[in-house]
């Protein structure tokens, strides 16, 4: 009786001290890396259809609704999905082989607990040459994309001298 007993004292201080909120945490810190996953994989084929100039392909990843942050000077109002295919056509008419090489792409994180909460921060090197100049380039780049519960992108932040490529893109052949 005395085992049983204290058999049923140690079970019961074991499940009493179980917090059942830090399981339910994991889980669901696994779901977000789990969406952002699949967030990444959306994000890295946009990436690769803008550099082959499938822009119309690039679309499919993009919600009708997104709206798109530059990184140019003062660049502070963002653009719309059809503004900002709009600018990407522009860089194919000034560069050509364009490669996108991905360094890595990282979970992005809620700002007040610092979990992951879907949306992916992307690192690429992007190779080009000028079209006018023939200047080759090799720029760094960073993203914050958030997506949708469909996958799309609905939001891009840039990080990169778009004004200093497009300047040198532009100048004339020496």
């Amino acid at each position: 009786m005395k085992k049983t007993i204290l058999v049923m004292a140690t079970a019961i201080s074991f499940f009493a001290c179980t917090n059942p909120q830090a399981t339910t945490t994991a889980n669901s810190d696994d779901a977000m890396m789990a969406e952002f996953r699949e967030n990444a994989k959306v994000v890295e084929a946009a990436l690769q259809a803008f550099a082959k100039n499938d822009l119309a392909e690039f679309g499919t990843y993009v919600s009708d609704t997104a709206k798109f942050h530059g990184p140019g000077f003062n660049d502070t109002v963002p653009f719309t999905k059809a503004q900002w295919i709009e600018r990407l056509a522009s860089f194919h008419t000034i560069l050509k082989d364009i490669k996108a090489n991905i360094k890595g792409s990282l979970p992005g994180l809620d700002t007040e607990t610092l979990k992951p909460n879907g949306n992916v921060r992307t690192y690429v090197t992007w190779q080009s040459e000028s079209i006018i100049n023939g200047h080759k380039y090799n720029n760094k780049f960073y993203s914050v994309f958030k997506l949708n519960a469909d996958h799309k992108i609905i939001d891009e932040d840039q990080f990169f001298d778009a004004t200093g490529v497009v300047a040198d893109a532009m100048a004339p052949k020496k």
